[in-house]
């Protein structure tokens, strides 16, 4: 997302005497599946808190904890890149996708090794990746989400999932 990011700091800004809707969860929602979990708890403000865990030594386990704001996404995520495996990047390849895809604007894992020359952005680089994923879909909700969100070997099935939970229920949450 970081061309994105510049691409925004560069544009001018122009206040509006709107005030913003918000989302605010109310209680607790979770949902798992197969060992993977994602939450939305009730909090001041949208937080992030993210552990994942690969059986590759390239990327094992990370965990990190984030607070969205203009700058700390562009600071902290706007430069992780998407990653995957070599084996699935070569299905992707025969069945015609990932066409847009390069060592330039993603990260190549075979068995325990990285293939970017370049190694990583960041030491943490894989759980940022999938920080910023979540961002994107919390994002989907339609408006500015108030709680704190925790996963654990989630990802974009499982961040559906969770809004939807929190949607069925009219108790779980309220326009602010």
């Amino acid at each position: 997302s970081a061309p994105f990011v510049l691409l925004l700091q560069q544009a001018a800004t122009i206040s509006q005497a709107v005030r913003v809707r918000s989302i605010k969860v109310l209680r607790p929602v979770r949902v798992e599946e197969n060992g993977k979990w994602a939450s939305l708890d009730v909090a001041d403000a949208l937080s992030y808190s993210m552990e994942i865990e690969f059986a590759s030594q390239a990327i094992g386990k990370q965990a990190r904890e984030f607070t969205l704001s203009a700058t700390s996404f562009a600071d902290e995520l706007g430069r992780a890149r998407t990653f995957g495996f070599l084996q699935e990047v070569e299905q992707m390849r025969a069945m015609g996708l990932g066409k847009g895809g390069s060592l330039d604007n993603a990260i190549v894992i075979d068995g325990d090794k990285i293939m970017n020359e370049s190694g990583l952005r960041y030491g943490d680089e894989f759980v940022r990746h999938k920080l910023l994923d979540s961002v994107g879909d919390l994002a989907l909700a339609g408006a500015p989400i108030i709680g704190a969100f925790r996963s654990a070997k989630g990802g974009h099935a499982l961040n559906n999932k969770l809004l939807r939970a929190l949607f069925a229920d009219a108790a779980n949450w309220a326009w602010v």
